[in-house]
């Protein structure tokens, strides 16, 4: 087995991990939240399985793509860009987290027109105050300034 492919069964197994850890602490959530959150988690395994399945099926074809380090590089950089959010959302609030995650993620990505940043940022913060905030009355987490 190559190492793309020995990385997806391992990869595919920890996405099953997670779902059923997930699944199991969900138990005790509100009939009304569980319904939704078993969904996702059932869709989250099912793609696990089909990781596994397919990495296994695939094992002793040839081909596959070698990874390293470098692969590794930009997804990694988002996942920490995103725990940093996750982390920020709590402390400072929804809305000022996301001034600061959405520019720094486009310019990590590589686009550098400051205008369309801007626009894209407020359009979509102003998108989700008006449904969430102003139209469902969704609470949205709070933090120092909002």
């Amino acid at each position: 087995m190559q190492k793309s492919r020995i990385q997806d069964l391992v990869i595919g197994l920890i996405a099953i991990a997670i779902g059923v850890f997930l699944l199991l602490n969900s138990l005790k959530f509100p009939d009304t939240t569980k319904q939704f959150t078993w969904f996702v988690l059932f869709v989250f395994i099912g793609l696990g399985l089909i990781l596994v399945i397919t990495s296994l099926i695939n094992a002793k074809k040839p081909g596959g793509q070698e990874v390293d380090a470098k692969t590794f590089k930009n997804p990694l950089t988002m996942f920490l860009l995103v725990l940093l959010y996750v982390i920020m959302l709590d402390k400072i609030g929804f809305f000022v987290a996301s001034v600061i995650f959405m520019p720094v993620t486009m310019l990590y990505m590589g686009y550098r027109k400051p205008l369309p940043i801007i626009f894209v940022t407020g359009g979509m913060l102003a998108f989700v105050w008006l449904l969430f905030v102003f139209e469902l009355k969704v609470r949205l987490p709070q933090g120092l300034l909002f």
